[in-house]
């Protein structure tokens, strides 16, 4: 079994996917060491913060602006971060965020894979609830202080103690804790949401055209309906006598009334 643990620091959180260290190490399951601690400097392309510049960056601007760029260790992070049966992190979203986006800055395709969150994992657990950080989360569970923080290889080799020192008080290998706590596994490209399906019979969209024109089929019956009382109207009316004027009602003769014929004048 090939475990991977990995970090990443960036130049500057303003230019999306600015990596300019990426540092890991490779193990077995028993975390005998399969590939000792490897930072990997690249140019990042664009200034350093302030914060980094003075805080975090562990080497010479010159040492880092001389580095190749991203596209020419991409090959070499993907097969890293894919070939290995299990990628660990601590809080790895950022670091799978920064190598996302330094893809779609060089036209790359990102690389896909699973990563277990050692922050998540350890939040699992009732030990240690006051630790934070990747610094203090060793500190409490391995009883050490780690060395080279903010160094890519120095994280990658801390986040790696931190893992074998809950493995080892758990009483769990790392595979079985990988998959009984498999909710702390974060994909490295975020699903797409899923698009909701038609119902069985009806076209794409049908069910939105007949809420927007509700009770369209009952008005053009009822119209059809109203189209023909005209003609029975007719009908109707062609059989009484017609109305002399305006609202008068019809004068019966004087000869139906009285019974007797009209007299002529």
């Amino acid at each position: 079994m090939k475990i991977l643990f990995f970090d990443m620091e960036f130049a500057n959180g303003k230019v999306p996917g600015s990596i300019y260290s990426f540092g890991y190490v490779l193990t077995d399951a028993k975390f005998r060491l399969k590939h000792p601690q490897t930072d990997i400097l690249m140019n990042p392309e664009c200034a350093f913060n302030d914060y980094v510049r003075k805080n975090i960056l562990a080497y010479s601007l010159s040492t880092v602006k001389s580095a190749s760029t991203f596209p020419a260790y991409y090959k070499r992070l993907k097969k890293l971060l894919t070939g290995a049966d299990l990628a660990v992190g601590f809080a790895p979203q950022n670091d799978t965020g920064a190598l996302r986006h330094a893809c779609e800055r060089y036209n790359l395709k990102p690389p896909v894979f699973l990563c277990l969150d050692m922050e998540r994992l350890c939040k699992k657990f009732a030990d240690h609830k006051e630790a934070h950080g990747l610094s203090g989360c060793v500190e409490a569970w391995c009883k050490k202080i780690p060395s080279n923080q903010h160094r890519s290889d120095g994280d990658a080799y801390a986040t790696m103690m931190l893992f074998r020192a809950v493995c080892e008080q758990k009483g769990l290998e790392p595979k079985k804790l990988a998959k009984q706590f498999a909710d702390c596994m974060i994909p490295s490209v975020p699903p797409e949401p899923k698009k909701k399906e038609a119902p069985a019979g009806k076209q794409p969209g049908k069910a939105q055209q007949e809420q927007t024109t509700k009770n369209g089929p009952q008005r053009k019956r009822y119209r059809r309906r109203r189209r023909r009382r005209p003609g029975n109207a007719q009908a109707q009316t062609a059989q009484k006598p017609q109305a002399t004027g305006g609202n008068s009602r019809p004068q019966k003769s004087t000869a139906a009334a009285t019974g007797k014929p009209n007299e002529t004048k």
